[in-house]
């Protein structure tokens, strides 16, 4: 079975083939931020993640952690985990 990739955006879980996920990270990397639909990337919806994924959550992703993720996805075939919410509350109380 082909490794799949998990990105969850504005609250819900998308599953995807490791082509269709590089495309999506292009496609922001270079300020094409997707749509609440990501299907367009053929990808599915999913009710939660399988306990091993590290999925990347993308509803607060500027075009610098796209191409971070992408260049990071190109040189070792997998994910970082990175959700750009979290990082920020390390700087900024809310």
């Amino acid at each position: 079975m082909p490794r799949r990739f998990y990105v969850k955006f504005q609250g819900v879980c998308w599953s995807f083939s490791g082509q269709s996920y590089s495309q999506l990270l292009a496609d922001g990397a270079v300020g094409k931020f997707p749509s609440p639909d990501l299907s367009r990337y053929a990808g599915r919806q999913i009710k939660r993640f399988p306990i091993s994924a590290q999925p990347i959550d993308v509803t607060d992703f500027e075009d610098t952690h796209y191409y971070q993720e992408w260049e990071y996805f190109l040189k070792t075939n997998g994910q970082t985990g990175f959700a750009a919410a979290d990082y920020i509350d390390v700087f900024f109380d809310d």
